[in-house]
């Protein structure tokens, strides 16, 4: 058994390649072009596009999210404080305002303080009812500072005596992720004690 290899030109850049053997003969054509640097380069670019592009919408989508993270963990803890306090006010047989703090007296004989005190010292304040606080500063959620947000920086404020209507100004803000991600929410409502009517 014999193989003959030999290479003839058929064209530009190509050539057949046969082999000889004794009960058959074989040719095959076959091309030494490969990828070009033009070829190269653009594929590269078309990556590097799509990879700038798509990621882009990464980072957008992940701002988003966290985004709305942080508002939707404010406005969880401004619907907690506000159904709280409409509960508390609407089981009170009646209501006052000392030096910015909420009295809440009940049928019961027991009375509700709420007040908003800075604590630890810092610039940041927090709602205490019966001097505990609502929120508990080392969740994620509860990471919210509470402001007086109404006339001379009041929080609580009787507008009639009877019934007595009592008005609920505090400012709620919340930042995260070194302030990348931040929302301010405000709490303006006025209640009526159910027992002064």
């Amino acid at each position: 058994m014999y193989i003959i290899t030999h290479a003839s030109p058929i064209g530009r850049d190509k050539f057949m390649h046969c082999s000889i053997n004794t009960n058959k003969s074989k040719c095959s054509k076959f091309s030494d072009r490969g990828f070009t640097l033009v070829e190269l380069l653009l594929s590269i670019s078309l990556l590097a596009i799509s990879i700038g592009i798509s990621s882009d919408i990464i980072v957008t989508l992940v701002r988003t999210y966290g985004k709305a993270q942080v508002y939707n963990d404010t406005e969880q803890v401004v619907n907690f404080v506000f159904l709280k306090m409409q509960n508390d006010l609407k089981s009170s047989s009646s209501a006052r305002v000392e030096d910015d703090i909420l009295y809440l007296s009940r049928a019961t004989g027991n009375e509700i303080a709420y007040s908003v005190i800075s604590y630890d010292g810092a610039s940041s304040s927090q709602l205490y009812r019966n001097g505990v606080p609502m929120l508990d500063t080392t969740s994620s959620v509860g990471n919210v500072e509470i402001s007086c947000v109404g006339v001379a920086g009041a929080c609580f404020e009787v507008i009639t005596d009877s019934p007595t209507t009592i008005k609920v100004s505090l400012g709620f803000s919340q930042s995260t992720g070194a302030g990348i991600f931040s929302t301010s929410l405000s709490l303006e409502d006025a209640f009526v004690v159910r027992g002064t009517y």
